[in-house]
């Protein structure tokens, strides 16, 4: 344990001292702020159209389902896009540098290489995550008239995020093992891309399968689990499903860089 806490203390280090961490914080957040603020206006004016000719839908409207659901589906999204370019230098670097040799010649296990680069990279993911909590609360600060009622289901919220942590340590170990597997960034990002992507567009295949296919696709789509997170549902299977993407990824990753040892 005590190798693997300073490898990823280093790696920890090395992205809060580069501008690229920074940069990817601030396009995330740039681009969650504004599908926040859609989501919020379009709100307002359902909220206004129901009061005009269908006041009892009012009832069933609230900022939950309406704003901070909807805007942790597109963090998905965002995450294919963000977490390759963030864990696209972990092992690729060390490749190019020639220190990867050097690390394997020292008296630390691969394992603990894998297992240090990846908790660095998830705690990097995890505040990425966490910056995204200023919404709802400025939801429960601002959408409110009373300060002792609260007007989001925070149960739920945290439930959507606890399923947004897992998908997120999933797609890691995917950039992880993309990254192992070359000395080049850029190829690093693609791969890692077309893994991720693979795992949210796949779902759209079940449609017009038989059950049995359609079941097999579904449990594939890392979509399809997420979705009992964000309703407040904790399930067994989703969760053994994201623990099960990490432990692949982070595994072939093991295995590339053990190769490398040997040759």
């Amino acid at each position: 344990m005590g190798a693997i806490g300073a490898i990823a203390g280093k790696e920890i280090r090395v992205y809060l001292t580069t501008w690229v961490s920074y940069v990817i914080f601030a396009i995330f957040m740039l681009i969650t702020a504004f599908f926040f603020q859609r989501l919020v206006v379009e709100y307002q004016l359902q909220s206004i159209e129901f009061g005009q000719y269908a006041k009892h839908m009012l009832d069933q409207m609230n900022l939950t389902d309406w704003i901070i659901g909807p805007l942790l589906q597109n963090v998905v999204v965002f995450f294919v896009l963000m977490l390759p370019i963030l864990t696209m230098r972990l092992i690729s670097e060390e490749r190019s540098g020639k220190t990867l040799a050097l690390l394997l010649t020292s008296p630390v296990r691969p394992i603990e290489i894998v297992l240090g680069k990846y908790i660095a990279a998830v705690v990097l993911m995890t505040i990425m995550l966490a910056l995204t909590l200023v919404f709802p609360i400025l939801l429960e600060v601002f959408g409110s008239s009373s300060a002792d009622v609260l007007i989001l289901d925070w149960n739920s919220i945290g439930t959507g995020y606890l399923g947004m942590f897992l998908l997120g340590s999933g797609f890691v170990s995917i950039g992880l093992f993309a990254s192992s597997m070359t000395e080049s960034q850029i190829v690093a990002v693609i791969i890692s891309f077309f893994i991720t992507l693979m795992f949210i567009v796949i779902g759209i295949a079940s449609k017009g399968q038989n059950e049995m296919w359609a079941q097999i696709i579904n449990y594939i789509s890392a979509t399809s689990h997420v979705e009992h997170f964000l309703r407040g549902i904790i399930r067994l299977q989703d969760v053994v499903y994201y623990l099960s993407v990490s432990f692949v990824g982070v595994f072939l990753s093991y295995r590339v860089v053990e190769a490398e040892r040997w040759r």
